[in-house]
């Protein structure tokens, strides 16, 4: 019986010395990031004194330091200094796996391409993380590569940040590494199966496709699972909107449906001509957003809950493409592989290549009309986020926080849209703030965003996945990729 009584005592013992274990593992597993202030813009709370304490790349406990209250154990702990922490940037409109936009000689025609290079997206990933980026979604691009990326940032082999992605356009124009069109029902059908087994999870609609064709695109992609994101010109957001769209891109809704009276005539005898690329700011010369089908699509985009990217900065690059030196100084493009920073110039330019300056005034007087759409949107209720629509974010993501700011909102207000509000677009519960439970994605900085948005340019440490990338390290990592030529 003594015998027998020592035995059974055995697995017990054993589970208690295992439980130890794990609990001396717990330990062993957990960082606590203590002495900085946190800044959690979904509440728009701060924390003075306060400390994080991360576990399997989770934030697993926060909390603030005081006199009684012991910090948590941890088996490293990491002084921040009274520096600042913030959940991770999220942009939701990065290109990240396109390459430069050039002209190839196709079949002897000239076609556009933006095919990219191994090289020059994980120059341009490792860049943008570096800039407070841990989370982006790019809203097109060529599913194969995008597949590549986000299988090897997954598994930490390539650095930068976590990509959701849609793929290759829908879109009549040929764009090589870009753009599809099927002939048929049955081809888009098959396409859409293609991108999806290649993890794409949000289907691109683009400007070229008539009404027939976007509402079949809705259509198809609701029927497979997937969501859809739209860039109209001539099919207006209503019409999508009524369609079921989930997304909507670029503060260009440049549908002459949305005008009224003489200013819709006078707007669609503007459209005659093709190639005339006025319209990215005649249509904000006419529109009057106390009209019917400005409200009307107001009211229906808040009720749907349409999320939408305005990405701001496009329409301020067209408008001051012959300013660009200035607004963005060449050392501030170091986020750029040098095959796009010789080019990114001259795509901005294009569009604007015949306007007189009287045109290029009028069209920069039309900024203010173009902060005044974000914020009857914003007011209404509808879901927006921060996208900046090229393959890296840096100083053009900063630059859309302060057109945000510009528009009418708070420097807490323009954090939210820049964190929670990027989380809430794309779907993800676990994003965003800094809560237990959350992923453990936050920036360290110098100085105070909530006072001055311009301190984004002082993060130090970007924390991702609960992994501390120190941002002058990863800087030095650039030159070496920076040597690749298309």
């Amino acid at each position: 019986m003594h015998k027998l009584f020592h035995l059974a005592l055995i697995p017990a013992l054993m589970c208690s010395l295992t439980g130890k274990a794990e609990v001396q593992q717990a330990k062993m597993d957990t960082v606590l990031y203590h002495n900085a202030t946190l800044i959690n813009p979904a509440n728009q709370q701060r924390t003075e004194n306060g400390w994080l304490l991360v576990q399997n790349g989770s934030i697993i406990d926060q909390g603030q330091a005081n006199a009684t209250d012991p910090l948590p154990k941890a088996s490293q702990q990491i002084n921040l200094k009274d520096q600042y922490v913030m959940p991770g940037l999220i942009d939701v409109h990065l290109h990240l796996t396109a390459g430069p936009h050039r002209v190839e000689m196709v079949d002897g025609a000239p076609t556009i391409t933006m095919k990219g290079h191994p090289d020059i997206t994980r120059y341009h990933a490792i860049s943008t993380l570096a800039t407070g980026v841990t989370t982006a979604f790019s809203p097109a691009g060529e599913p194969e590569a995008n597949a590549q990326y986000a299988k090897a940032q997954q598994q930490g082999l390539w650095l930068g940040p976590q990509l959701f992605y849609a793929g290759y356009i829908f879109e009549p124009m040929p764009i090589l590494g870009g753009s599809v069109y099927p002939k048929d029902e049955a081809g888009w059908q098959a396409e859409i199966a293609r991108q999806k087994a290649l993890g794409v999870q949000v289907i691109k609609l683009y400007f070229g496709l008539g009404q027939a064709e976007v509402a079949m695109g809705i259509r198809l992609a609701k029927a497979a699972g997937l969501k859809t994101i739209a860039h109209l010109d001539q099919v207006s957001w209503q019409f999508a909107a009524d369609q079921g769209i989930d997304m909507l891109t670029h503060a260009l809704p440049t549908s002459a449906e949305l005008l009224t009276g003489e200013a819709r005539e006078a707007y669609l005898a503007s459209r005659k001509n093709p190639m005339n690329q006025r319209f990215i700011y005649q249509w904000f010369e006419h529109v009057d957003y106390n009209s019917a089908p400005m409200q009307q699509l107001f009211n229906t985009l808040a009720r749907q809950q349409t999320r939408l990217d305005l990405t701001l900065v496009v329409n301020e690059l067209f408008y001051f493409a012959r300013e660009l030196e200035r607004l963005y100084p060449e050392d501030q493009m170091w986020v750029f592989h040098p095959q796009s920073r010789n080019s990114w110039r001259g795509l901005m330019a294009a569009p604007s290549y015949d306007w007189t300056k009287a045109e290029v005034a009028k069209a920069q007087q039309q900024m203010p009309k173009v902060l005044q759409l974000f914020k009857r949107l914003y007011d209404a209720g509808v879901p927006l986020a921060i996208g900046t629509d090229l393959s890296a974010s840096g100083p053009f993501y900063l630059r859309e926080l302060e057109l945000s700011k510009a528009a009418g909102l708070s420097n807490w207000q323009v954090l939210q849209l820049a964190t929670v509000g990027g989380a809430k677009h794309l779907g993800l519960q676990n994003l965003g703030e800094l809560k237990a439970g959350f992923v453990a994605d936050f920036i360290v900085l110098s100085q105070d965003p909530t006072q001055d948005l311009t301190a984004l340019n002082s993060i130090q440490t970007v924390v991702q996945g609960g992994k501390a990338h120190q941002v002058a390290e990863l800087r030095a990592l650039l030159p070496a990729l920076s040597q690749t030529k298309l």
